[in-house]
């Protein structure tokens, strides 16, 4: 499910349990799927389905040993002069080949894991 920026927030108590806010990062939503149960590539996924890795060798390289049947889900993200910076993460999502190492050199791209799908090939559920 995709977030929705809401116009207020509950007040203090008003629903059960505590309420968690996840900021709005300047990035792409991504999975990041590693090998289960035989070696293989890791793969990163777009929302979207799109297969990404291939223009992230960087983030691929800085995960180079997850634990197996790993399935994070989070933010794909480009830092440049000190903030994220959307153009840049097009740019890369854009790049193949050599542009793609070059660009990896310039604008290393980050991974912000918000939540654990699956762990060691079983999925997780809330609160788990």
């Amino acid at each position: 499910m995709l977030a929705q920026a809401p116009d207020t927030v509950p007040a203090p108590g008003a629903l059960p349990g505590e309420l968690r806010f996840q900021p709005k990062f300047d990035g792409y939503r991504a999975l990041v799927f590693t090998p289960w149960p035989t070696r293989g590539p890791l793969l990163i996924q777009s929302r979207c389905g799109s297969l990404m890795h291939s223009r992230v060798p960087d983030l691929v390289a800085a995960a180079a040993h997850p634990p197996d049947g790993l399935v994070p889900d989070g933010e794909l993200i480009v830092w440049v002069e000190g903030q994220m910076s959307f153009e840049a993460l097009q740019r890369r999502a854009v790049s193949g080949g050599r542009t793609a190492a070059r660009l990896a050199r310039k604008m290393p791209a980050h991974f912000i894991a918000c939540d654990l799908l699956q762990l060691d090939g079983k999925a997780r559920t809330c609160g788990a």
